[in-house]
């Protein structure tokens, strides 16, 4: 996928060393010739800086804009990611793209770190980045569909926690780790096949698994990624991601298109999709017990505070109406002494 990777697995020679990152953009049209190719340039310049310079020194808690966010926020050891999504619709090919990008060898996919014998309920955790345990990925192979049983599911995995292996079991000598944020895996020939039968049951179950209250983080609801956009026309492909903008109502900025395929525009993609991701889960982090308890006295405060200027302004509306009301009277002599 891209820079300095070849399908076999295996490190690419210096002879290949023309096929780097760096060398990809200079391969770009000359950023002269007119606006659009700038355009690309810059994109993939600051999109390689982002997986260089940001993603491989990623720390949970790195978009929080607070000095005192360690005593503030719950920050966890790894910022753990939920891909869901229909089975067989490259969820396992999108892992392993994710983690051929920061290891420069392209990887088979779906690889099967413990030896495991995937099955229902069964979650499969992968580590991003090769030499960091910053970034995981989790997911299901055998993920059944968007039914409202699986719902159940999801609910526990938020509730409680994901670990690697079977979900139901209740010990597990992996270690259970608390959702930072979701990803909602939706195939494109799946969703173009929909829209041409007009399958209305299909489009629903997608909905509402995305507006599941127990996936959204203080509001961010999930990032959306597009697989096997490769194998429909770009007008159908078009199509499809207005028609998942419309479903979903949401921006198209928060739809990503990642094709099963291994090239550079598909590496850039999954950059973008992995910071997004991580800007959110930060974002969404829980707040410590103590800095909790003095948000809530200060809401409190706030909240009093409001009473009392409430209170003030009503006595002051009523004084003012009693002014008015007597200086009126006296100008008609309602309220004159007679001797």
């Amino acid at each position: 996928m891209g820079g300095g990777r070849c399908p076999t697995g295996e490190q690419s020679s210096d002879a290949d060393a023309s096929s780097s990152d760096e060398s990809q953009i200079t391969k770009l049209p000359p950023p002269e010739h007119c606006a659009d190719r700038l355009s690309d340039y810059a994109r993939a310049r600051a999109l390689l800086n982002s997986r260089d310079f940001f993603v491989r020194r990623y720390k949970p808690g790195y978009f929080i804009d607070d000095e005192a966010r360690d005593e503030k926020f719950e920050i966890p050891e790894t910022t753990t990611l939920l891909l869901i999504g229909d089975p067989g619709k490259g969820k396992a090919l999108l892992v392993s793209q994710i983690k051929s990008v920061f290891d420069d060898v392209w990887s088979t996919p779906a690889p099967d770190d413990f030896n495991m014998t995937p099955g229902w309920g069964t979650l499969q955790e992968h580590m991003i980045l090769k030499d960091s345990t910053s970034i995981c990925v989790f997911y299901t192979p055998c993920w059944p569909d968007f039914s409202e049983e699986n719902h159940t599911v999801l609910q526990d995995w938020m509730k409680n926690g994901v670990c690697h292996g079977n979900s139901k079991l209740k010990l597990s000598l992996n270690k259970r780790r608390m959702v930072n944020y979701v990803i909602l895996n939706l195939d494109a020939v799946s969703i173009l096949e929909s829209i041409d039968r007009k399958d209305d049951r299909y489009m629903d179950m997608v909905h509402d698994t995305f507006n599941y209250p127990f996936l959204s983080f203080r509001g961010n609801r999930p990032a959306v990624v597009v697989t096997n956009g490769d194998r429909l026309s770009s007008a159908e492909l078009s199509s499809v991601l207005d028609f998942i903008k419309e479903l979903l109502g949401i921006p198209l900025c928060q739809i990503f298109c990642i094709p099963g395929i291994d090239d550079y525009h598909t590496e850039l993609n999954i950059v973008a999709l992995l910071r997004y991701c991580l800007e959110k889960a930060d974002q969404g982090l829980p707040l410590k017990q103590k800095g909790l308890q003095e948000e809530q006295e200060l809401k409190h405060v706030i909240w009093k505070g409001e009473i009392y200027s409430d209170l003030v302004i009503d006595v002051l509306i009523v004084c003012i109406c009693f002014w008015i009301f007597w200086n009126f009277g006296r100008s008609i002599g309602l309220f004159s002494l007679h001797r």
